[in-house]
């Protein structure tokens, strides 16, 4: 009781101002806030993304693959059963169109029939899938329209963010993308893609935040020049978990933008 009238009567300069107290040991261990936030896609349904889906999840993260569900079970593309297997591990499955066209050279109703039907595919498979990504990132006003028409909430083109071969495009993209169906990214990863050159990618959005969508085809050694190694792609991750400590996360697009699944029309 002493201490407490003693304490009341202290001299204001005696004070010692908040910003001077100590910090406790549990809030100087909290991870800063999100600032930025990493999207790994992989498009086209190809055969290694078994394996990759395993590789993202010993790193403790998911990623978002995209399909083309008439291509599904042919030769070096996954089965029914492997793409469950990956959906299963927590992954996002999107769509990617039936079987992998230039949008952009399509009629109306031909880009129709390839992202509807596509996405009842899915649907009927037991899926909800809430993105697109579009083959080749070609992409025109009409394509978005169809896209929107066919229930997706968003949807994923390629290019458009500060990368090599466009160093004045911005880092990253913003939280609420301007066009969300048309998210921009830097280019697709390729074989000669170096290490460096995917980290310095994250860092580019770092220096804003938002978001940055990477994307990639085929993972393994020499099958291709949208191909990345998955001894690189693994480097990468492991890397890339670890600016968790200066405000990075990685999400599955879906939840990066928070798309909502919607029925598809007509079912």
């Amino acid at each position: 009781m002493k201490i407490a009238r003693w304490a009341a009567v202290l001299p204001a300069a005696l004070v010692v101002p908040a910003f001077l107290q100590p910090v406790s040991l549990a809030e100087s261990a909290r991870p800063p806030k999100a600032r930025t936030v990493v999207s790994l896609t992989f498009d086209d349904g190809d055969v290694t993304h078994l394996a990759t889906a395993r590789m993202l999840e010993k790193r403790g993260v998911r990623g978002t693959f995209y399909v083309n569900t008439d291509t599904i079970g042919r030769d070096l593309k996954l089965n029914r059963e492997q793409l469950a297997a990956i959906a299963k591990g927590g992954h996002e499955i999107g769509g990617h169109t039936l079987t992998h066209v230039r949008l952009t050279e399509l009629t109306r109703s031909q880009q129709r029939e390839q992202i509807c039907d596509d996405r009842r595919t899915l649907v009927a498979w037991g899926y909800r899938p809430a993105t697109l990504a579009y083959p080749f990132g070609s992409v025109d006003a009409d394509a978005e329209a169809v896209a929107r028409q066919c229930g997706y909430d968003a949807a994923r083109g390629v290019g458009g963010l500060k990368e090599w071969g466009c160093p004045t495009c911005p880092g990253a993209e913003k939280p609420r993308p301007a066009d969300r169906y048309d998210i921009r990214t830097p280019g697709s990863v390729r074989e000669d893609t170096l290490l460096r050159q995917m980290r310095q990618q994250v860092l580019n959005a770092e220096k804003t935040g938002g978001l940055v969508t990477m994307v990639f085809h085929r993972v393994c050694d020499g099958c291709g020049v949208y191909s990345v190694s998955p001894r690189t792609l693994d480097g990468f991750l492991g890397w890339l978990v670890s600016r968790k400590a200066h405000g990075t996360v990685v999400k599955t697009l879906q939840d990066a933008v928070g798309a909502r699944y919607r029925p598809v029309p007509g079912q």
